[in-house]
């Protein structure tokens, strides 16, 4: 045999070999269904410390603010096309939310109360959102979202999560990068880059544990520029039902500490939990 049709040979073989090998399994998918409706409640209580300097006395002086909120969200699933994507209808249904400021002073709305009610009618049991996402979970357009919350929607996905592309092998690790627009007051249309890193926690009771950690590629230098990019420093972990497709429930947490964010002997303390499960029928 030439040394050519060795050559010739040998690589058709390979190729047969490489055509006969079982194509990779295809890992976790949502299951999207017109018509269907996903409902989640979510509980998020956030702490924030914070000690600046008295103009009067030049001396330290620490406040502390809280939030609790508690709201259920409904996704309505409104169509599925051919790729797999589908558009979802986002509302939320019922929403308490107090506020205790640093000079113990509490404001807060319920939807429960009427005159709460009344006052939240813009935005409640109301599309709000709308989204496209495709079967990975990853956010393909924002369609809408009223109150600014569209660059939002990409640091924080609606369902917390992008699945891998194959399925996961234990410890097995992927990611995902999105951007954050600082626009004033908080910036001045500075972008920063963030990284989420997913990794494979096995399965327990048909629910894929992923865990989740945020960071930033690149803090920017000024610590109080760090101020409005905490919240988005998540970390926990997300539960996946495989066999039903969908997202099931979350536990995170962001918690940031900046020493002299505004001058010397100056800090900013940021703490914030937040749980969200499926409301099943």
């Amino acid at each position: 045999m030439t040394r050519k049709l060795l050559v010739v040979s040998v690589a058709t073989v390979l190729a047969s070999v490489a055509l006969a090998q079982p194509p990779a399994p295809t890992g976790p998918r949502f299951k999207w269904e017109a018509g269907k409706v996903l409902t989640y409640r979510v509980i998020q209580q956030t702490v924030v410390t914070e000690t600046t300097i008295d103009e009067k006395t030049n001396k330290p002086a620490t406040g502390e603010a809280k939030t609790n909120l508690t709201l259920v969200r409904k996704w309505a699933v409104k169509d599925v096309d051919k790729a797999g994507v589908a558009t979802l209808e986002m509302s939320i249904t019922e929403m308490k939310n107090e506020f205790r400021q640093p000079d113990g002073t509490v404001t807060g709305v319920d939807s429960s109360k009427p005159e709460d009610a009344k006052a939240m009618a813009a935005y409640l049991n109301a599309p709000i959102v709308t989204v496209r996402m495709d079967s990975q979970g990853q956010l393909v357009e924002v369609k809408e979202a009223k109150g600014g919350t569209a660059a939002r929607l990409h640091a924080e996905l609606p369902f917390r999560l992008v699945l891998p592309a194959a399925a996961p092998a234990a410890n097995a690790t992927w990611d995902r990068a999105f951007a954050v627009k600082l626009d004033p007051p908080h910036g001045t249309g500075e972008s920063y880059d963030f990284v989420q890193k997913y990794t494979n926690k096995g399965e327990k009771d048909g629910l894929l544990i992923v865990g989740v950690e945020t960071a930033l590629k690149a803090p920017p230098k000024g610590v109080s520029e760090q101020v409005p990019l905490v919240p988005m420093l998540w970390t926990g972990d997300v539960y996946f039902n495989t066999a039903a497709g969908k997202y099931h429930a979350a536990r995170l947490k962001a918690k940031a500490e900046l020493v002299n964010h505004q001058g010397e002997g100056t800090k900013f303390v940021y703490e914030s939990v937040y749980a969200e499960d499926a409301v099943e029928k």
